[in-house]
Protein backbone atom coordinates (compact mmCIF):
# COMPACT_ATOMS: atom_id res chain seq x y z
CA UNK A 1 0.00 0.00 0.00
CA UNK A 2 1.17 3.45 -0.59
CA UNK A 3 1.51 6.31 1.82
CA UNK A 4 1.91 9.77 0.89
CA UNK A 5 3.46 12.58 2.82
CA UNK A 6 0.81 12.60 5.16
CA UNK A 7 0.35 8.76 5.99
CA UNK A 8 -3.10 8.90 4.24
CA UNK A 9 -3.13 5.70 1.92
CA UNK A 10 -3.18 6.49 -1.95
CA UNK A 11 -6.47 5.63 -3.50
CA UNK A 12 -6.24 3.78 -6.81
CA UNK A 13 -6.95 5.29 -9.82
CA UNK A 14 -9.97 4.45 -11.55
CA UNK A 15 -10.02 4.15 -15.53
CA UNK A 16 -12.26 6.24 -16.66
CA UNK A 17 -13.70 5.75 -21.05
CA UNK A 18 -13.12 8.16 -23.18
CA UNK A 19 -16.16 10.27 -24.26
CA UNK A 20 -14.96 12.49 -27.19
CA UNK A 21 -13.30 11.68 -30.61
CA UNK A 22 -10.56 13.86 -29.61
CA UNK A 23 -9.88 11.60 -26.28
CA UNK A 24 -10.95 8.17 -28.24
CA UNK A 25 -8.41 8.85 -31.07
CA UNK A 26 -5.72 11.99 -30.65
CA UNK A 27 -4.62 11.54 -27.11
CA UNK A 28 -1.70 9.79 -26.19
CA UNK A 29 -1.81 9.84 -22.38
CA UNK A 30 -3.47 6.74 -20.18
CA UNK A 31 -3.85 3.22 -21.97
CA UNK A 32 -6.09 1.20 -24.51
CA UNK A 33 -6.78 -2.22 -24.36
CA UNK A 34 -6.17 -4.40 -27.36
CA UNK A 35 -10.47 -4.57 -28.09
CA UNK A 36 -10.82 -0.63 -28.01
CA UNK A 37 -6.90 -0.24 -30.19
CA UNK A 38 -8.02 -3.15 -32.77
CA UNK A 39 -11.99 -1.23 -32.88
CA UNK A 40 -10.66 2.34 -33.01
CA UNK A 41 -8.05 1.23 -36.06
CA UNK A 42 -10.55 -0.49 -37.74
CA UNK A 43 -12.41 2.61 -37.67
CA UNK A 44 -9.45 4.93 -39.03
CA UNK A 45 -9.23 2.49 -41.85
CA UNK A 46 -13.07 2.40 -42.55
CA UNK A 47 -12.87 6.28 -42.57
CA UNK A 48 -9.38 6.21 -44.68
CA UNK A 49 -11.49 3.97 -47.48
CA UNK A 50 -14.57 5.85 -47.40
CA UNK A 51 -12.61 9.53 -48.07
CA UNK A 52 -9.84 7.94 -50.25
CA UNK A 53 -12.20 5.68 -52.49
CA UNK A 54 -14.04 8.04 -54.39
CA UNK A 55 -11.49 10.58 -53.98
CA UNK A 56 -8.84 8.11 -55.42
CA UNK A 57 -11.47 7.37 -58.31
CA UNK A 58 -12.00 10.80 -59.30
CA UNK A 59 -8.10 11.41 -59.64
CA UNK A 60 -7.78 8.43 -62.16
CA UNK A 61 -7.46 8.56 -65.83
CA UNK A 62 -9.73 5.87 -67.68
CA UNK A 63 -7.34 3.07 -67.05
CA UNK A 64 -7.00 2.96 -63.41
CA UNK A 65 -4.06 4.83 -62.99
CA UNK A 66 -3.85 7.63 -60.66
CA UNK A 67 -2.76 11.26 -61.65
CA UNK A 68 -0.10 12.88 -60.49
CA UNK A 69 -2.49 14.98 -58.11
CA UNK A 70 -4.66 11.70 -57.02
CA UNK A 71 -0.99 10.12 -55.97
CA UNK A 72 -0.53 13.66 -54.21
CA UNK A 73 -3.64 12.84 -53.09
CA UNK A 74 -3.29 9.40 -51.40
CA UNK A 75 -0.22 10.37 -49.64
CA UNK A 76 -2.55 13.19 -47.85
CA UNK A 77 -5.12 10.54 -46.81
CA UNK A 78 -2.23 8.13 -45.81
CA UNK A 79 -0.65 10.39 -43.67
CA UNK A 80 -3.55 11.69 -42.25
CA UNK A 81 -4.45 7.96 -40.88
CA UNK A 82 -1.22 8.15 -38.83
CA UNK A 83 -1.84 10.87 -36.38
CA UNK A 84 -4.86 8.79 -35.04
CA UNK A 85 -2.67 5.66 -35.46
CA UNK A 86 -0.19 7.09 -33.72
CA UNK A 87 -1.75 8.05 -30.69
CA UNK A 88 -3.88 4.75 -30.31
CA UNK A 89 -0.59 2.74 -30.81
CA UNK A 90 1.10 5.16 -27.97
CA UNK A 91 -1.48 4.48 -25.51
CA UNK A 92 -1.52 0.61 -26.57
CA UNK A 93 2.01 0.75 -25.91
CA UNK A 94 1.64 2.41 -22.94
CA UNK A 95 -1.12 -0.10 -21.79
CA UNK A 96 2.35 -2.57 -22.05
CA UNK A 97 3.98 -0.50 -19.92
CA UNK A 98 6.12 0.44 -22.45
CA UNK A 99 7.13 4.37 -23.94
CA UNK A 100 6.33 5.51 -27.33
CA UNK A 101 9.18 4.45 -29.06
CA UNK A 102 7.96 1.16 -30.77
CA UNK A 103 5.09 3.83 -32.25
CA UNK A 104 8.01 6.47 -33.34
CA UNK A 105 9.52 3.30 -35.17
CA UNK A 106 6.23 2.27 -36.43
CA UNK A 107 5.22 5.41 -37.73
CA UNK A 108 8.86 6.43 -39.54
CA UNK A 109 8.58 3.19 -41.19
CA UNK A 110 5.81 3.86 -42.78
CA UNK A 111 6.39 7.13 -43.89
CA UNK A 112 9.34 5.67 -45.30
CA UNK A 113 7.23 3.06 -46.96
CA UNK A 114 4.81 5.80 -48.81
CA UNK A 115 7.96 7.99 -49.46
CA UNK A 116 9.52 5.06 -51.33
CA UNK A 117 6.18 4.18 -52.53
CA UNK A 118 5.16 7.26 -54.30
CA UNK A 119 4.57 6.35 -58.09
CA UNK A 120 4.53 2.59 -57.48
CA UNK A 121 1.48 1.14 -59.82
CA UNK A 122 1.72 -1.69 -58.35
CA UNK A 123 2.76 -4.48 -55.63
CA UNK A 124 5.29 -6.17 -58.22
CA UNK A 125 7.07 -2.59 -58.76
CA UNK A 126 7.87 -2.78 -55.03
CA UNK A 127 12.08 -2.88 -53.74
CA UNK A 128 13.19 -5.25 -51.65
CA UNK A 129 13.48 -2.72 -49.52
CA UNK A 130 10.37 -1.93 -49.73
CA UNK A 131 9.25 -4.95 -48.85
CA UNK A 132 11.68 -5.12 -45.86
CA UNK A 133 9.92 -1.90 -44.53
CA UNK A 134 6.65 -3.60 -44.68
CA UNK A 135 7.31 -6.40 -42.93
CA UNK A 136 8.95 -5.10 -40.37
CA UNK A 137 6.38 -2.29 -39.45
CA UNK A 138 4.24 -5.66 -39.76
CA UNK A 139 5.71 -7.05 -37.64
CA UNK A 140 5.73 -4.13 -34.67
CA UNK A 141 2.54 -3.83 -35.82
CA UNK A 142 1.04 -7.12 -34.90
CA UNK A 143 2.92 -7.19 -31.34
CA UNK A 144 1.13 -3.80 -30.48
CA UNK A 145 -1.90 -5.58 -31.48
CA UNK A 146 -1.71 -8.72 -30.07
CA UNK A 147 0.75 -8.67 -26.83
CA UNK A 148 -1.39 -8.67 -23.60
CA UNK A 149 -1.73 -5.50 -21.24
CA UNK A 150 -0.18 -5.00 -17.75
CA UNK A 151 -2.62 -6.30 -15.54
CA UNK A 152 -3.47 -3.94 -12.99
CA UNK A 153 -2.14 -0.41 -12.26
CA UNK A 154 1.44 0.70 -13.97
CA UNK A 155 3.35 3.71 -14.69
CA UNK A 156 0.58 5.32 -17.31
CA UNK A 157 -2.77 4.70 -15.54
CA UNK A 158 -4.96 2.23 -14.30
CA UNK A 159 -5.84 -0.88 -16.18
CA UNK A 160 -8.30 -0.37 -19.10
CA UNK A 161 -10.20 -3.86 -18.35
CA UNK A 162 -11.04 -2.52 -14.33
Amino acid sequence: MDLSKNNAPKEPEIYTEDKTMQEMFLKTTGRLNRLRYFKRGLVVLLASLVIGFPALMIFSDEWGNLTSFGNLVSVIINLATFIPMYCLAVRRLHDLDKDETLAKISLGLGVVGIIMGMGNDDFSSVSAVERIVYGIDSVVCLYILFAPGTKGENKYGPDPLG
